[in-house]
């Protein structure tokens, strides 16, 4: 974005992936109904974050009625986000449509959070979809605990080892949902975790054998650098009287090089 340094789009983006890997706990602690005055903070706190995130993007867009239209899900995540919004709908009689904000959140927090994920480790392949994957199987998980309390009777802990299970496409069947909006969560996991497993064990297969290409490479760029230093020395020496000699000399030196790496 123009008018940002890369140090703050950095700084931003670290804190949106922060904020967004805090939300995920949170949101299961409201859900089982805790409400300490850490955890109201820690929400707030998250929702900041979010909220800056915006308001800093906006403030330095180059033209903002485009960065408004173009990131509407950044403004639809600050709106959700806000921590008074299922107290509010609790109070109205609308639990369900709390519960439903409370899913929306986690979805599109945690789209943000995969953008930002991409921004600061989009250069780095292996690390990014590791990364990628490890943040869709906590993600998954903890959806499902959210989701199906029933289904994962110890919380996020059955939710992450059935995403795990359903990722990876094992499929061990201890741990299977029961609604449909599990089962599309479910069916969104298969077919990333096809794609994801797939392209980490390609990765590091890829690099194991670029590590082992680059090693038996490496006599032979020794050994045209050697040749490459001869010929840029003979290049340098004066010319004698006798130029088929000193091209000759010249010759003998680069096999003698040659041969000596």
């Amino acid at each position: 974005m123009k008018g940002m340094s890369k140090r703050l789009e950095v700084a931003l983006e670290a804190s949106v992936l922060a904020g967004a890997l805090a939300t995920i706990p949170l949101i299961l602690i409201q859900e089982l109904g805790h409400a300490s005055a850490v955890i109201i903070a820690g929400d707030w706190l998250v929702w900041a974050v979010f909220l800056c995130d915006y308001l800093i993007r906006l403030v330095l867009a180059s033209d903002r009625s485009d960065y408004v239209k173009h990131h509407r899900l950044n403004a639809a995540i600050v709106v959700v986000s806000f921590p008074v919004l299922p107290v509010v709908l609790g109070l109205a009689r609308l639990a369900r449509l709390a519960r439903l904000a409370r899913l929306v959140r986690l979805v599109g927090v945690s789209t943000r959070g995969l953008e930002a994920l991409g921004a600061i480790l989009g250069r780095r392949g292996l690390v990014y979809i590791a990364a990628i994957t490890g943040f869709l199987v906590i993600t998954g998980g903890m959806t499902l605990a959210l989701l199906e309390p029933r289904t994962a009777p110890h919380g996020c802990v059955d939710g992450i080892w059935w995403a795990i299970a359903t990722v990876t496409t094992v499929g061990y069947g201890d741990i299977v949902p029961s609604t449909v909006e599990g089962r599309l969560l479910g069916v969104v996991l298969m077919f990333a975790g096809v794609g994801l497993t797939s392209t980490l064990a390609a990765s590091i297969t890829a690099y194991f054998v670029g590590r082992q290409s680059g090693s038996e490479m490496d006599p032979v760029l020794a050994r045209l650098e050697r040749i490459e230093r001869l010929l840029h020395s003979q290049g340098r020496q004066p010319n004698g009287p006798d130029r088929g000699t000193g091209t000759e000399g010249g010759e003998a030196q680069i096999h003698e090089g040659a041969n000596s790496t």
